[in-house]
């Protein structure tokens, strides 16, 4: 019997893929990333209940549980194939028994057939997931053109060109052809036959043959290289497309190292094809003839010696081929991984440095590297391997053609001519053979990149279709409603469960709550970065469903607690994302949020470029950019998700008031554990664990008593005395501020 098999593009991978083989053995072909936005994947992987889920969600009727001491016994009452929690660190197929042994596909190594004991103690905890496919399994339509059909989507518009490669690659072969007839011709007509009188000429004929074919090949090569200069060009633009229309998740749950590594395939991807566009026409048209030739002109017997020395090459590298192709995923998915720790070194300086963490680290590059060097050398030895068997066979083949060759001469069989020229067309035949040898281990370790970029381009845009959807202007002032909302991150549990709540329009407003209670996941809902499953969010007359993701992006900003900005300067991050913003508004929002100040002492003010990530400012200097920014877009409402938490609380209070002051009439959004932030609002909901607990002004919610006066109170420890001096020192601070900026 034959069992589906999907090897997995990376470790982590492996959950899906097991979802991946399971549709295939009931029909259906769906792809990895598919099943990856269904399940929800960690940095080290799927769990069980994402699997479930995601199987849930591509149309399986699923159910896991934990095996018993009989599970044997009963097999032939479950549904199989089943996902089985194997090692306590992956997830394989279980399809069944078959004789006395139990067939087990595990993506990383391929099927295996093992016995009882060695199914008991890799399953060591005995989960399971039970699939049966419903009929919304078999309804799902993913049709998705192949991988071919989309690379001959971008080579189409230069098929006259490749065309002409093609021509040149034959014509260069053709020309190869004359060089074992020349030789012939030499040596029975002209050494033997004595007519020295040709020699100048056929010298002179093969010095021609070598010009022409090498201005052949200059030509080829400079046609290839524009061409595929442009098809790199389109690779490397469509996955840079791509990667900005990636959904959030995404990037929350990938690894840094692998887009990098994503960049460097298409470059190997591009020289493989160019190798094989120069090399393989010719080689190919050359190695037929010179068949053909062997086999009607020559001799059939050592034609079919020649032909059993490629079968045997041919043979012995496409054996090794799957070992190969396992070794260089694994090596692939390695290499990212450690670009991925180096990323993450490199933005983590202060971090390792304030935790004398640098002797852990340098303890993991050693095991990681030490880890990669190994595998490399594994795929470096079998590479060796592979053609060194190749090259020998070739060498073989080559002495076993002038043994019989020169048997068949001196029985006067052949001419010695002829056997040269045998001779010269065998190895031509034979290094089309070891050409194909060393071409599949390269097109193998390619494979396996293409899969992995493939694996990013296949994941669906955050909105398809946006274009489709109307623009419309936000109002400033409308109330915020969420009805029933639920949400859940792919592979968890809810975050937010049938969440209802009304956020008065026009106010300052506050969700406050112990972390992790669902506030930041709010945010984010409202400004259009992570789809809901099911109730509805409005803003005034319009539901968020029916508006693009653009157009709620530009008029709901979000300003999160963490910062980023560009490589380049203060102005250029500023008009990033704002094109039009004139100078004036700029400085204008930077003096309400106080970055004036800093900006006018750096060294060209405003054109003072930022380190990577802004190293080289403080974490309330950035806080002040990241609001400032949010203020050039003038959006309708504004989100401050702990966005003033670097801030001591005078600085905290003075930009508050300023930027109310500035969105007098506008929604904004306050997130914070900060009491004194809490203060400043004209409204504010208490959320508890995905729900809203209480709503209303502070003064209502003082009143009442609860968990919630931490957060509108805070200090819970202080007397009232204390408290009373706080307050009236931040308040006097405040009074002292000049007038806030006109809009």
């Amino acid at each position: 019997m034959k069992y589906s098999f999907i090897s997995q593009p990376r470790e982590e991978d492996c959950g899906i893929t097991c979802i991946a083989m399971v549709a295939q053995h009931y029909g259906q072909k769906i792809t990895l990333s598919h099943i990856r936005e269904n399940v929800g994947m960690g940095q080290l992987g799927a769990s069980l209940l994402g699997l479930q889920q995601g199987a849930e969600a591509l149309g399986f009727q699923a159910r896991s549980g934990q095996a018993t001491d009989d599970i044997f016994n009963r097999i032939h009452r479950l549904p199989l194939p089943a996902i089985l929690h194997w090692g306590n660190d992956r997830w394989v197929v279980f399809y069944g028994k078959q004789r006395d042994k139990y067939v087990i596909a595990d993506p990383g190594t391929g099927i295996r057939y093992l016995s009882a004991d060695e199914v008991k103690h890799s399953w060591g905890d005995g989960a399971m997931l039970l699939l049966v496919p419903d009929e919304a399994f078999y309804r799902l339509s993913l049709n998705k053109p192949s991988k071919a059909a989309a690379i001959l989507k971008q080579a189409w518009p230069y098929r006259l060109s490749l065309l002409q490669v093609l021509l040149y690659g034959l014509f260069i072969g053709l020309l190869s052809l004359t060089i074992p007839l020349l030789v012939q011709f030499i040596a029975d007509d002209i050494l033997i036959g004595g007519a020295t009188h040709l020699l100048p000429r056929v010298t002179l004929a093969a010095l021609g043959f070598f010009i022409i074919k090498s201005l052949l090949n200059l030509v080829q090569v400079t046609l290839i290289a524009s061409i595929f200069q442009r098809l790199e060009l389109g690779l490397t633009l469509e996955f840079g497309r791509k990667l900005l229309r990636l959904p959030l998740n995404y990037y929350e749950t990938g690894h840094s190292g692998e887009f990098a590594s994503r960049l460097k395939d298409i470059s190997r991807i591009n020289e493989l094809i160019v190798d094989g566009a120069v090399h393989l026409p010719g080689l190919f048209f050359t190695a037929m003839v010179s068949l053909g030739c062997m086999l009607l002109f020559y001799s059939y017997r050592l034609t079919l010696f020649s032909l059993l020395i490629a079968g045997i090459m041919l043979l012995a590298a496409f054996t090794l081929l799957p070992i190969f192709q396992l070794r260089i995923r694994r090596l692939l998915s390695l290499n990212a991984k450690n670009q991925s720790l180096l990323v993450e070194i490199f933005r983590g300086a202060m971090a390792f440095k304030t935790t004398t963490a640098q002797p852990q680290l340098w303890q993991e590059m050693q095991r990681r590297f030490g880890k990669t060097a190994s595998k490399k050398a594994d795929a470096v030895q079998l590479t060796f391997v592979t053609n060194q068997l190749a090259t020998l066979m070739s060498g073989v083949g080559s002495i076993g053609i002038f043994w019989l060759g020169s048997n068949l001469v001196i029985n006067q069989q052949l001419t010695l001519g002829q056997l040269l020229a045998f001779s010269i067309m065998s190895y031509s035949f034979l290094e089309f053979i070891n050409f194909l040898v060393k071409f599949s281990d390269r097109f193998m370790e390619i494979k396996t990149s293409v899969q992995q970029f493939d694996d990013v381009i296949d994941v669906a845009d955050e909105s398809p279709d946006d274009w489709l959807k109307p623009l419309a202007e936000i109002p400033s002032d409308g109330d915020i409603v969420f009805n029933q909302v639920n949400f859940r991150y792919p592979g968890r549990f809810n975050v937010l469960k049938t969440f209802s709540l009304t956020i008065p329009g026009g106010k300052c407003s506050a969700l406050v709550g112990a972390s992790g209670s669902g506030k930041s996941t709010i945010a984010k809902i409202l400004a259009g970065l992570h789809p809901y499953q099911a109730g509805d969010v409005l803003v005034g007359p319009h539901n968020l469903r029916d508006l693009s993701t653009e157009c709620v992006r530009q008029q709901i900003v979000l300003v999160p607690q963490t910062t980023h900005f560009w490589s380049r300067s203060i102005l250029e991050n500023f008009q990033l994302g704002a094109p039009k913003a004139t100078y004036n508004e700029i400085v204008a929002a930077c003096q309400i949020t106080g970055a004036d100040t800093f900006i006018d002492r750096l060294p060209e003010s405003y054109l003072t470029v930022l380190g990577e990530l802004g190293a080289n400012l403080s974490g309330g200097q950035l806080q002040r950019l990241a609001i400032a920014r949010a203020l050039v877009l003038k959006p309708a409402i504004l989100i401050l998700d702990e966005s003033t938490s670097a801030l001591d609380p005078v600085s905290e209070s003075k930009l508050l008031q300023k930027l109310l002051a500035h969105r007098t009439g506008h929604t904004t959004v306050l997130i914070s554990h900060r009491s004194s932030v809490n203060s400043v609002v004209d409204w504010v909901a208490v959320i508890n664990d995905g729900e809203a607990h209480m709503a209303g002004s502070p003064a209502d919610l003082l009143a009442q008593e609860g968990r919630h006066l931490q957060f509108l109170q805070g200090l819970p420890n202080l007397s009232e005395e204390p408290k009373r001096l706080v307050a009236s020192k931040i308040a006097a601070d405040a009074s002292s501020l000049p007038g806030p900026s006109e809009d």
